[in-house]
């Protein structure tokens, strides 16, 4: 009873000497200290915000494109792909699974041309691992891939039936009860057949370059009916007739959807056709490094264009369907890896190290972080250097606050003794200037708090410009979240509180005799 007795009077005395009325130049200066506070918890607010939408907003730019696990095979071929899928798409963290693609290639419109990173996906994939559909601001995903379409076999794999021949000459050869004429007639049989074909590509030789006659024309067109000779209705197809190369149909082309920047840069819209040409085209190499006739250039239709929100991949990413990224970089039914997507973000790093040891050696996994793990170091690192450097003006506005404390203790050390002599302890004094403290800090906090969540909430609602070639983001972003007003609101009422205690403890340690000696 005696303890509340004294925690009351303590703060009718703190509260009284904060409002004193008889010298104007302490209420100005406990003002001058709310002040101080308060400016220093609105910056910090800032701050804190706007590094935090930075850091969510590249999150969620980087995970709208790239998944959050994804998984690799040392090495360029990654062909057992279904089973790692298959394997992986069971366990019960994991939301989407879909293989793909990817390689740098050459994108060109007439005379403009820039380099881009090719992604082939697959339609499943895009609906559960990416969030391309929520990106989309014109056209659509439905004829990402052709009717019909298949893996690209890979040239450099001989197909089993090619061997057939020679696994039966062995098991003859291996037979005691097979007779001699038998393998001869076997060996005769192989060797007509390499000879027609010598025979059929000598003939063709002579015709290379040869000019047919009018007749044998007219003889080929007689066999012809009016639908065979009907060109498409095409206006393209006709240009490229006019032009000397015929061009194909384009609702036959692949499909490729292309970002908001590109399509700006290289004047594309839906519809359009544009040119993939492999970079290695020029020296004469094929990606898989086969020497294969497999097509380095190619044609595709643009059907559609998202925007990412995020400048490096709205100007340099493409997607088309895997199958038609297989066939354009000549790799046969192989993919770069594998990406998944779970339900909860915060077990993708648990869930990698497991899918790595149960995959085994050959492979290996990265989660979301650690594939942009230089961009969120750097965003942590300057989220915490800014809140140090902010801080600082809530440390200046506590010193404010111990300055405010000591020249009320020289101005009350009467009224201190006067208490001290009736009985005051030294905790009574403790608490009335720690009292004066703390309500300095509350009433500046609760000021900065008002005033800096108004800037927030009004530049999130002006979303302010930025240059995407700069901050990689168009606008500004801030974060009204919750905790970040808690921190806020904890680091300053610590350094407030803090900052009151060597003042009030030296009232509270000081004699009834020197507060009346020169009195």
């Amino acid at each position: 009873m005696i303890r509340g007795r004294e925690v009351s009077y303590s703060l009718q005395i703190g509260l009284r000497y904060l409002g004193s009325k008889k010298r104007a130049a302490v209420s100005m200066i406990t003002l001058i200290s709310i002040i101080g506070v308060a400016l220093g918890v609105a910056a910090l607010l800032a701050v804190l915000s706007i590094t935090t939408g930075f850091e969510e907003s590249f999150r969620d730019k980087v995970l709208g494109v790239n998944a959050h696990v994804l998984i690799l095979k040392y090495g360029r071929e990654f062909r057992e792909y279904p089973e790692v899928i298959d394997s992986v798409g069971k366990m019960p963290e994991v939301a989407g699974i879909a293989p793909f693609s990817i390689n740098e290639m050459m994108l060109t419109k007439g005379e403009r041309r820039t380099v881009v990173l090719v992604k082939g996906v697959t339609p499943e994939g895009v609906n559960t691992v990416l969030d391309l559909p929520q990106q989309m601001i014109a056209g659509d995903l439905e004829m990402l891939r052709r009717p019909g379409a298949t893996p690209t076999r890979d040239p450099r794999v001989i197909p089993e039936d090619d061997w057939d021949w020679l696994r039966n000459l062995g098991d003859s050869a291996g037979n005691e009860d097979s007779p001699r004429d038998q393998k001869e007639d076997r060996f005769r049989k192989r060797q007509t057949i390499w000879e027609e074909n010598r025979a059929r590509e000598e003939a063709r030789k002579p015709n290379v370059g040869k000019v047919a006659a009018p007749s044998e024309i007219e003889a080929i067109l007689g066999e012809l009916d009016e639908d065979d000779l009907e060109l498409p209705e095409d206006p393209s197809w006709e240009a490229g007739l006019s032009m000397g190369g015929g061009q194909e149909p384009i609702e036959a082309l692949p499909a490729i959807i292309v970002g908001k920047t590109l399509a700006a840069d290289l004047g594309l819209e839906v519809g359009d056709r544009v040119r993939m040409i492999s970079p290695l085209a020029a020296l004469g190499m094929t990606l898989s490094g086969t020497g294969s006739t497999a097509t380095r250039s190619r044609e595709f239709r643009v059907i559609g264009v998202f925007q990412a929100g995020f400048q490096e991949y709205d100007s340099g990413l493409v997607y088309t369907d895997l199958y038609e990224a297989q066939r354009l970089f000549d790799e046969g039914d192989n993919v770069t890896g594998v990406e998944l997507r779970v339900f909860d973000l915060d077990t993708s790093e648990a869930l990698a190290r497991r899918i790595e040891q149960d995959l085994g050696g050959a492979f290996h996994t990265l989660d979301w972080s650690e594939l942009n793990r230089n961009l969120f170091t750097a965003l942590e690192v300057q989220k915490i250097a800014l809140t140090l450097v902010i801080a600082t003006i809530i440390f200046v506005a506590a010193f404010n606050v111990i300055a405010t404390l000591i020249m009320i203790v020289l101005e009350k050390k009467r009224e201190i003794a006067i208490l001290k002599a009736m009985g005051a302890t030294d905790a009574t004094v403790l608490g009335v200037f720690m009292v004066q403290g703390v309500v300095i800090g509350v009433v500046g906090t609760v000021t900065g708090v008002l005033v800096g969540g108004g800037i927030i909430a009004y530049l999130d609602r002006i979303r302010f410009p930025l240059d995407p070639k700069v901050y990689l983001i168009d606008h500004l972003p801030v974060v009204l979240s919750p905790s970040v007003f808690l921190v806020t609101i904890g680091i300053a009422l610590l350094i407030c509180t803090v900052s009151t205690i060597a003042p009030s403890w030296w009232a509270a340690r000081m004699l009834p005799v020197e507060g009346l000696r020169y009195e």
